[in-house]
Parts: structure tokens; sequence; C-alpha cells
């Protein structure tokens, strides 16, 4: 479920592993990146090949007709993406993956009821127990759906991609949308691009739009090197450039509203911690004040602050205007400090940090982690009860 997920304690490019990186997976996660690469290198390889061929049998042309020649080959590329558009929105195709299953289910809800979304990462995924919290908010005569746009890994740029999907399927609209506070996807959002990069989720997401929003993260950071910039620079224009081509697209796509077959791979190994440790570890991190040392020390930053309004813009325009912020319970000072302060500059809204002394009370217990950073069990149902608590005190809900 988490495989691809890095949300917390990012470090982008500079090698410094997050706390859950010693869990002992990332040497099965690198064996499947280099069976991957290689997959892709003899495609790219026969690809070429079959390229060069073409060009051989070509007649030469005078040099004052490249000019022509390169309008023409420019022309059938543009018919031709054009009508392979054509075809994909005529068969109803969509890129498989976590999101598609996601969005998907939303559909056949009747009568007078508050639709309730939640907008994250696998903290969210494995922290809220979405059936859960709809039982928690909802009142008698007032029902209450709770969905999950929340997948392990998604950068905000994914995430922003698929929410205007949702948007143009969903029936009904939400009334209330919740956005998670992570500080490692804040402050590295394009962490996820990088090590996940030619992946089929990360080449499905980066269209125009998003492109747009990850070249303005990195001509406005001034936390990488100008090396690492050209790097991020040249994936960024790869991956819009694998988008705008389909390519790959019909081997990874099925219709709309079908059952994708989407395999996320294995989940890493689950960190096992005593009672001592977890009471301990809990209360460093409720006392740690200080952001990590490679994250801006402005939160949020311009670019995340312009994202947020970007996201909620685009909600509006489909009239939703109730919205709110949260952080599930973490081991980890940074993203706890990160959380806080966060909230403390969202004045606008209402924001909910996971740090309630009675909250982490209940949460002492090491059977109630999955990881640093992940719940489970009674954890899981814990936190939910408590978020529905707050969500209802705060009279976020219509």
């Amino acid at each position: 479920m988490w495989e691809q997920d890095r949300g917390s304690g990012l470090n982008l490019l500079n090698g410094v592993a997050p706390r859950d990186e010693v869990l002992g997976w990332r040497p099965l996660f690198w064996m499947r990146v280099v069976r991957l690469v290689m997959a892709k290198m003899v495609y790219l390889l026969v690809l070429a090949g079959f390229i060069i061929g073409i060009a051989h049998l070509l007649p030469h042309l005078r040099p004052r007709r490249w000019v022509a020649a390169f309008l023409f080959v420019t022309l059938g590329f543009t018919l031709a993406q054009g009508a392979l558009s054509g075809v994909v929105t005529a068969l109803g195709l969509v890129p498989r993956g976590p999101f598609q299953d996601m969005l998907d289910r939303p559909r056949g809800y009747d009568g007078d009821r508050t639709v309730v979304l939640l907008v994250g990462s696998s903290f969210t995924q494995a922290g809220i127990d979405p059936d859960a919290l709809a039982e928690i908010l909802g009142t008698p005569g007032h029902p209450v759906t709770v969905l999950s746009l929340a997948v392990g890994g998604a950068p905000h740029l994914e995430r922003l991609h698929y929410l205007k999907e949702y948007l143009t399927r969903a029936q009904p609209k939400p009334q209330v949308v919740l956005f998670e506070i992570a500080g490692g996807y804040d402050n590295g959002p394009l962490y996820q691009l990088h090590e996940m990069r030619f992946t089929d989720r990360m080449v499905a997401m980066m269209d125009g739009s998003s492109a747009w929003w990850a070249f303005r993260w990195l001509f406005g950071t001034d936390v990488i090197s100008v090396t690492q910039r050209i790097i991020l620079g040249g994936e960024i224009i790869a991956h819009l450039g694998l988008h705008v081509g389909h390519i790959g697209f019909l081997w990874n796509s099925t219709r709309a509203g079908q059952p994708s077959d989407y395999d996320p791979g294995p989940s890493p190994p689950k960190a096992h911690f005593s009672d001592d440790d977890v009471a301990r570890t809990l209360d460093e991190a409720a006392q740690t004040r200080a952001l990590r040392a490679d994250w801006p020390q402005t939160v949020p930053t311009s670019w995340m602050a312009a994202f947020l309004d970007e996201e909620m813009s685009t909600l509006r325009r489909y009239g939703i205007d109730r919205f709110a912020f949260y952080s599930v319970p973490s081991m980890q000072g940074a993203n706890v400090a990160y959380a806080r302060r966060f909230c403390s500059a969202m004045t606008d809204f209402p924001c909910i940090v996971g740090e309630d002394p009675q909250l982490l009370a209940g949460l002492r217990q090491g059977t109630e982690w999955y990881d640093f950073d992940h719940l489970q069990g009674e954890g899981r149902a814990l936190y939910t009860r408590w978020l529905g608590d707050q969500l209802a005190e705060r009279g976020v809900l219509p």
C-alpha cells in the first residue's frame, strides 16, 4: 500500500534517508526499480533501432526541403495524436491506477446526504476510517458520506490532477473538503516524481497544468542546487512529452468504471515498537519545535500557499466552499512541528493538529502503529473518533 510513499521526512535528492527507510525494504524497492529501468531500456532501444531503420529507407532530402520535412512531421504527429485522443475519448479509456479505483466508487448516493472528501496520502489512507468517520459526523435525518481521495506516495501534483477529474464525475459534489498536512509532501513536491520517474502514475499525472506547477516550484525554490534543477527540469519535460504523446497509455488503460486490476505491490515490512519506545518517541515529537534543516522555514511556502489557493479555487468553481486541514499523529518531531506551524498560519480555515494530549495518551501502544507515521488497528479507530469529534466541535459541516 505504501511502497512509493516517502511523505515523511523527505529530503530531495541529497541522500539523507528518512527514518522509515531503516525498515529493511529499500533493497526490494531498488530491485524493482532496476527491473523497470531495464525493461524500459530494452523497449527504447528496439524503438530507436526501428526509427533508425526507417530513416535509412527515406530518400535523401535537399537542404532547402528540411523545413518542409519538419513541418510535415510535426503536422503528422499532431494529427496522429488528435486521432489517438479521439479514440481514447470514444472508448472511455482511463489510466490504470489507485486513483481510478477511487474515482469509480463515488456513485449512487440518494437523498439529502452531506459528502465529505478527504485529500491526502497514505497517512490519511492508513490513519482514517472513512465509514467510521461518516457515522460520527452523521446525525439522525442528516446522513454523511466520507470519500477518500488519498493514495500512498501521492504528491500534490497528482492529487490536484485527480481532484479535477473527480469533480467532473462526482454526483453529488462534496460539500466539505479536508486537506492533509504533511511537511515532507509540502516541502518536496517533486520528490516522488524523481523517485518514481517514468512510472505509469507519474506519466499519467504530468499534464500541462502539473508541468506548470512543477516548474513554478523548481524555479522558485532555493533548497536545491543547479545540477538538481537541471535533472528535475529534464524529468518534468520528459514526463510531459510521454503524457502528451500517449506513450504507453493503451497498454496501461482500462474503461472508466471497469475494474483496473491495479497491483500496488507489497507494503514495506511493519515496524515493531515496544510500548516504552512509542511513549518516549511521542513525548519527544510533542516537544520538538524545529523543522528539518533542509526544509524552508517559512510555513507554508509561497509555492504551497499558491497551490492551495489553486486547489480551493478549483473547488469553488463547483460550488464547494467549506475547507479544513488536519494532520495525522506522527512519531517524527519535524512532522509535528510543521503541522503546528502550518495551523498557526492558516487562520482562515479550521486546522487540526493531531497532537492532543488525550489523543496521544491513547496511542502509546506499539500495536497501534505500522511505522513512525502510519497508524493501524485501534490506533486508526481512536484517531478517527477524535478527528470526527474535532470536526463536529469546530462546525466544519454545513
